[in-house]
């Protein structure tokens, strides 16, 4: 199939580092090795280009610009999401050959243009949802245009021939808003390729941790749900003496605070913020840690697919996670991970702790967590799970 994937979230740059740039290269990385002709186009590229990966054009009038002099706080961002919809149908209109069997899209806030030109020219369209982006921009911004946004919101989970969604949580609240939309849940995944040549690197090991030390790791964008603060809490638990270490990679507005608290726990000492890296230097990061933390806190409604869970597994290393949402669905304490309660260092420090007074254990569950995770949670297992679904909404376009 010719396929056109959508993604017009200026924040999610296709060459970034955060786990939804990575999702956006990964998913259409797996559609074309599957044999699929895949014609990508985003907000952003972001830093390196790539085949038939393709930016929108700018906006430069003063309007679209959402100048200070004129915009509330948080409408110019909301602006210039708008302005994206308006610059689609001429990049499109300028590709070589823009005859496609299907539009595959990203779901974005305000984002509209995909639907309205695949209704305009007879394409199915898939809408691939990664969040209720309406509730969590409210939940951790000031959203201006809410009403807007909802409508938009409404309009594409009701009108697209298929939804996709990351979780089953996040698939129940779609079928709630749009009953008669069929859904798939289609969570992330993982490239085994990319862990393929990794062993534990003595050179990046000894940038985090001493010889004898036990070094803990966690990988991800540092936001207030992916619980960092309650792993800084669980290491003050652990005797500094017994060698823990942390390793914490990634980068995110919530660094700062993750320092102070730090500082005020007394622990800087004993941990490493190594700032955003380039996912392909993640391999090597995870091989060189001796356990891996996935400390979500306590949420009433976790509808996160965490891309962290699926390359912890794939890197062979034993880890400790909340058992909530997905992550109690793909992981199985005490057989391929030990399982905490979401939101208690108590427990997640014993774990820890477990995982270095037993070894033996540690390799046992990571044996098993990678021989899962290549079995089942590959990217090429999750096209082919949907390829029947988008194979037949292409055939029915085509004989219509």
């Amino acid at each position: 199939m010719k396929l056109l994937y959508l993604c017009l979230d200026p924040g999610i740059p296709f060459a970034g580092v955060k786990g939804a740039s990575v999702h956006l290269r990964q998913i259409t990385a797996a559609l074309a090795k599957a044999g699929h002709a895949v014609t990508t186009v985003v907000a952003r590229l972001g830093g390196r280009s790539a085949p038939a990966v393709h930016e929108l054009p700018r906006r430069t009038s003063d309007f679209w610009r959402a100048e200070a002099a004129w915009a509330a706080p948080g409408l110019s961002a909301e602006v210039r999401s708008i302005a994206e919809n308006f610059t689609l149908e001429t990049l499109l209109g300028s590709l070589p050959d823009a005859a496609f069997d299907l539009v595959l899209e990203r779901y974005s806030l305000l984002g509209f243009a995909g639907l309205a030109w695949a209704r305009e020219h007879g394409i199915p369209f898939v809408l691939e949802a990664n969040a209720p982006l309406v509730e969590e921009a409210k939940a951790h911004r000031v959203v201006v245009l809410e009403p807007l946004a909802r409508a938009v919101e409404s309009y594409l989970f009701s009108q697209a021939d298929h939804v996709l969604a990351v979780s089953q949580a996040l698939a129940d609240r779609i079928r709630a808003l749009a009953p008669g939309t069929p859904v798939t849940v289609l969570p992330n995944g993982v490239d085994p390729d990319l862990f393929a040549d990794h062993g534990a690197s003595t050179a990046v090991r000894a940038s985090l941790a001493g010889p004898g030390d036990f070094l803990v790791g966690f990988v991800g964008s540092l936001k207030p749900w992916h619980g960092v603060g309650v792993l800084l809490e669980a290491f003050r638990l652990l005797p500094e003496s017994e060698g823990f270490r942390l390793a914490i990679v990634g980068e995110g507005r919530e660094r700062g605070r993750l320092e102070r608290q730090a500082a005020s726990l007394g622990l800087l000492d004993r941990i490493v913020f190594t700032g955003a890296v380039v996912h392909e230097e993640v391999p090597a990061l995870l091989a060189a840690m001796d356990a891996l933390a996935a400390p979500y806190p306590e949420m009433e409604d976790f509808y996160f697919s965490p891309l962290k869970v699926f390359e912890y597994m794939m890197a062979a290393r034993p880890i400790v996670a909340s058992g909530i949402g997905q992550v109690a669905g793909v992981l199985r304490d005490g057989d391929t991970a030990l399982l905490v309660k979401p939101g208690s260092p108590a427990e997640l420090a014993a774990a820890l702790s477990r995982l270095k007074t037993q070894p033996q254990l540690g390799r046992r569950l990571a044996r098993a967590a990678r021989g899962e995770a290549r079995e089942k949670h590959t990217w090429a297992a999750r096209v082919r799970s949907v390829e029947p679904m988008l194979t037949s909404l292409a055939t029915r376009a085509e004989v219509a």
